[in-house]
């Protein structure tokens, strides 16, 4: 067995464990919590993300159409499985944690493993109103689907996300950062990595709010949950406080 290049991405869900106490008492929020890890099952995730795929089809007068490969898989199976070793994609969920790691130089798969992180920060705000640290490295790893996941890369990437992002944020590591810039040719992508006030290059909620590719255009919704946060964080727990005003301060910076 040995090793890959690959790049690796441990998020964290910041107030898991305070959420969890509060579903022993709110039914509702209960429910919001397993309909949103339920959904992001690493086997429907990788289904959504590959799903969105354009697939490209002639017509009878010679042009072509794109449609999102989902639309024709149902109808032919195989075309799935030929999709995910196209694009590689490997997602490990655990407890309040996830790990997705790509080949490092399949540009299609490392632009899925954005895509990736981008949905699942936005589901756990939406739904949940709950924010995630991280870090991104670039290096060896093995990572099999339901089973083995070790290497130099996780280690660096929960390092990244343990010891240096401290705010909700994902932190790139310098290598993980120039490979995105130098392989990836769709710019769109890239638009949510920014470069934070202590020289990290960085993605945060935000950022990816504020993404062209975000569907989630209702600016108010945005600003209503950021306080709601704010309110819950000041009256369980004040020491906290740090976590949601840097999102706050982020917001204020980029919205017009």
């Amino acid at each position: 067995m040995d090793y890959e290049e690959r790049i690796t991405c441990f998020i964290d869900l910041l107030g898991f464990k305070a959420a969890i106490e509060q579903t022993l008492e709110q039914l509702n929020l209960r429910t919001a919590l397993y309909k949103v890890i339920h959904d992001l099952d690493p086997d429907r995730l990788l289904d959504f993300v590959h799903g969105e795929i354009p697939y490209v089809t002639p017509t009878e007068d010679g042009t072509v159409t794109a449609s999102p490969v989902k639309t024709v898989w149902d109808h032919d199976h195989d075309l799935k499985q030929e999709i995910r070793r196209s694009f590689p994609l490997t997602i490990t969920q655990f407890s309040d944690s996830f790990v997705i790691s790509c080949p490092a130089y399949n540009s299609s798969s490392c632009s899925l493993l954005l895509t990736t992180i981008y949905l699942i920060n936005q589901m756990f705000f939406v739904n949940m109103g709950m924010m995630m640290r991280g870090g991104i490295s670039k290096g060896l790893l093995i990572h099999e689907e339901n089973g083995a996941l070790f290497g130099p890369s996780m280690i660096e990437a929960y390092e990244l996300e343990s010891k240096s992002a401290i705010y909700p944020r994902i932190i790139l590591s310098p290598s993980a950062n120039q490979h995105f810039s130098s392989l990836l040719s769709n710019q769109n992508f890239l638009q949510p990595i920014k470069t934070s006030f202590d020289g990290h290059a960085v993605i945060d909620l935000i950022s990816i709010l504020s993404w062209e590719g975000c569907n989630l255009s209702n600016r108010n919704n945005i600003e209503v949950q950021l306080k709601a946060i704010e309110k819950d964080i000041l009256k369980n727990s004040p020491s906290a406080y740090p976590k949601i005003a840097y999102l706050l301060e982020q917001w204020k910076l980029r919205t017009p």
